[in-house]
């Protein structure tokens, strides 16, 4: 990244009122990552995740207006922003960019069909110099919404646990003895959560000993959901401690998350990591992320869909362990944040050099195709990952 070793990176991400999404942890990880291998970093976030903040060892700035006041004449040598769940942030870094000359680089980190502003996602996606996708699927998807393929960028994953699990602790303090499935993610309708307690009655019929547990922000309308399922075999934690995270994953038998909208969730290399098979919905990009059958299952997310390949796994241990092995393998083999931050720094010279080739161009798209996410206005908002 050699046009760039001499400026600063501007990364810039919104963050969310409960918990951290996975977009803000790809953020956080990817920005001290590029600050480790040598590249200036300065963070644009209102994200309240402060332990995220100390372990990141670069300047932080809440809005561009403080930016402004601690340093006046602030020109980046390019502008990085993620997650479009989020997009007031995005938008501002953007036109940061646009007043500045310098290249900007977008990480959408979410499903269209969480975008609270489809047509300013759409606009920011077609605007940037360069957008990271994070699966195949997701490539072509922002190849149809009109994205010139030339601006196009794959990046990998990585996982972000910290710390020594204690999974028999975990069982201890919230007083869990039979097999754990656990739902990890936002508790919203997308990401699956309500599917996933409607099936637990389903299993409940062959494994009585189940237990589930819940971790992830929600709202006023997911805790309704569970006042209906008073069962001792159901544990809601809603938003947890890092380390009470990293517990769950280690004590739990697999992951489940039938999303029916998303990207790359990280918290199935999360799950692999600590050696768990996962068990998916199968969105649109998901066989790009899930190896059905070798390190986890992709189903519809229905609830007797999903009752059904918690009862296969559930019951057969040498299969579960072989594809938790095998997940974990693969995260050892493929997902790291210096590949992440290698990639993304590669993804830069790559934007400056066709940015520059394309000095003097026209960067409006006077047909750009209807945005994917157009059809999708009602859903509820959230984070994709």
């Amino acid at each position: 990244m050699g046009e760039l070793s001499a400026g600063t990176v501007l990364v810039a991400f919104g963050g969310y009122s409960q918990g951290i999404s996975g977009a803000e942890r790809m953020a956080w990880n990817s920005a001290a990552w590029l600050h480790r291998l040598g590249q200036q970093v300065v963070i644009l976030t209102d994200s309240r995740s402060v332990d995220a903040a100390e372990a990141t060892d670069v300047p932080i700035y809440a809005s561009l207006a403080e930016l402004a006041v601690r340093q006046p004449g602030f020109r980046p040598a390019l502008v990085h922003a993620f997650d479009l769940a989020q997009p007031e942030l995005a938008a501002a870094a953007a036109g940061l960019a646009a007043d500045r000359g310098v290249p900007f680089v977008l990480t959408p980190a979410s499903h269209p069909r969480v975008w609270p502003e489809p047509s300013l996602g759409c606009a920011l996606c077609r605007e940037a110099d360069l957008v990271c996708a994070l699966t195949g699927a997701e490539l072509t998807q922002l190849r149809r919404a009109g994205v010139p393929r030339d601006r196009v960028w794959t990046a990998p994953q990585a996982s972000d646990l910290k710390g020594v699990a204690d999974p028999d602790g975990f069982r201890r303090r919230f007083s869990i003895s039979g097999p754990i499935v656990l739902f990890l993610g936002r508790r919203i309708a997308v990401k699956g959560f309500d599917v996933t307690l409607q099936a637990s009655r389903l299993v409940w019929r062959h494994r009585p000993d189940a237990e589930f547990v819940f971790i992830g922000p929600g709202n006023d309308a997911a805790d309704a959901v569970f006042s209906s399922y008073r069962d001792p075999r159901v544990h809601d934690l809603r938003a947890v401690d890092e380390q009470t995270k990293h517990d769950a994953l280690a004590a739990c038998a697999l992951l489940c998350l039938p999303t029916s909208a998303d990207v790359f969730p990280l918290v199935f290399i999360e799950a692999w990591s600590c050696g768990k098979p996962v068990i998916s919905g199968n969105f649109t990009g998901s066989t790009d992320v899930v190896r059905d059958g070798v390190d986890g299952l992709i189903v519809s997310p229905e609830p007797a869909a999903v009752a059904e390949a918690l009862v296969s796994l559930l019951g057969d241990d040498a299969r579960r362990t072989s594809m938790g092995k095998a997940g974990q393998l693969r995260v050892h083999g493929e997902y790291s944040w210096r590949r992440v931050a290698e990639s993304y720094m590669e993804g830069y010279a790559h934007a400056v050099r066709a940015r520059n080739a394309r000095a003097g161009g026209s960067a409006v798209l006077p047909h750009a195709p209807p945005c994917p996410a157009s059809e999708t206005r009602g859903a509820p908002p959230g984070s994709g990952r």
